[in-house]
């Protein structure tokens, strides 16, 4: 879970200036054969890592323009 933190969720977020669509995430996600990307978004956010504007997980594709953000650019997923 944690290198789909890092490899997926965090370094797309770093890539788009701390700040994407779901449907980036998704993407890239899809793209490393991560089938685990919405655990890790309510995981990430409940550390507040992230936020974004949804009380329950995120669904492809229904969720794919919602805003995800990173609140600590420093945060380390391994730490």
């Amino acid at each position: 879970m944690n290198m789909a933190k890092k490899f997926v969720v965090f370094d797309v977020l770093v890539a788009n200036g701390g700040e994407t669509t779901f449907g980036k995430i998704f993407e890239k996600a899809e793209e490393l054969h991560c089938d685990v990307v919405t655990a890790v978004l309510n995981s990430m956010k409940r550390k507040k890592v992230i936020k974004y504007d949804k009380e329950m997980g995120l669904l492809h594709p229904h969720d794919d323009a919602i805003v995800v953000t990173l609140l600590k650019p420093d945060w380390d997923a391994f730490a």
